[in-house]
């Protein structure tokens, strides 16, 4: 795709300013209002703007429960039921939150099965593909850390579990998976200082997420969308502007996406959770059933 020229043009004596020094206005306006989007998008192709939202959802969120968390073997279960019970609004934040999980991998799994069905791999289009892989692989560890940070009985017993895969390396170098499992745990089991690690590295992989996400649009603006037909933009009258056809029809399928969010958040917040988990837990006491959550069972 061609390099696009912005039309912008700034009207105030202070936008005229900045556009001399610092051009934002005018980059953001030609990445994102009159950016030339194929006419042909459907509704899949809402989900890269339904992914953001749940990106960003996810950081402001998470920030507010790491203010009333406690990342200790004895505290972390009981923090999690003081911010449902006493925080204000904890009870919604924290379901928005546990949702929210869910919700962004629904989304980022038909990202990707629309990626794969429309051919969105191939040439131009590798590097975004590849930063694409990147962001996925950062959002399944940092749910798997947030999976153990409510500290309940699955919590504890799926990172006990999961984590002891990583021991199966040692076939392949040995000492290298036990190497990797015990600087997971910060010593030889499962402990409080596993927890305060899950929690430092939940907290930080976010923001890696934000930075790759950020080179991911670069990407898709440097090659250009695809689209149903798979055919590249070549005269103007290919395309469409960005704003308003592109984001009208992304603003609809975030409202219908909204709409089911919020059914799991105010009436079954828990439903996509495991009973387990309302268990403090217990190194004593193995769950019958250890189980992942529902995102990570394909793998």
């Amino acid at each position: 795709m061609a390099h696009h020229e912005s039309n912008y043009q700034p009207t105030s004596g202070f936008g005229k300013w900045m556009d001399e020094r610092l051009p934002i206005g005018r980059m953001m306006h030609g990445q994102f209002i009159d950016f030339p989007t194929p006419r042909n998008l459907n509704y899949l192709w809402t989900f890269g703007g339904i992914l953001t939202f749940c990106l960003v959802a996810q950081l402001v969120t998470g920030i507010v429960l790491a203010m009333h968390y406690q990342p200790s073997a004895a505290e972390a279960f009981n923090s999690v039921d003081h911010i449902r019970r006493n925080v204000n609004y904890g009870w919604m934040i924290q379901a928005m939150h546990a949702v929210g999980a869910s919700m962004f991998f629904v989304a980022v799994y038909i990202h990707i099965f629309r990626g794969l069905y429309y051919g969105s791999y191939r040439a131009p289009r590798e590097i975004l593909w590849i930063l694409g892989v990147f962001i996925f692989l950062a959002m399944m560890a940092t749910a798997f850390m947030g999976y153990a940070l409510p500290w309940g009985q699955m919590s504890f017993w799926g990172v006990t579990v999961i984590t002891n895969l990583f021991s199966s390396l040692d076939g392949i170098i040995p000492g290298v998976g036990t190497a990797i499992v015990e600087w997971l745990w910060g010593g030889y089991s499962v402990t409080g200082t596993t927890l305060n690690r899950f929690f430092s590295l939940h907290y930080l992989l976010p923001f890696v997420i934000v930075g790759l996400v950020a080179l991911h649009i670069w990407a898709l603006h440097v090659s250009g969308q695809n689209n149903p037909a798979g055919l590249d933009i070549k005269t103007k009258s290919d395309s469409v502007p960005m704003y308003p056809y592109a984001v009208a029809k992304d603003a609809v399928g975030l409202f219908a996406f909204l709409i089911v969010f919020a059914w799991f958040v105010f009436f079954l917040p828990d439903y996509l959770g495991h009973s387990d988990n309302f268990i403090e837990a217990n190194p004593l006491v193995t769950p019958p059933h250890i189980v992942p959550e529902w995102y990570f069972l394909p793998f």
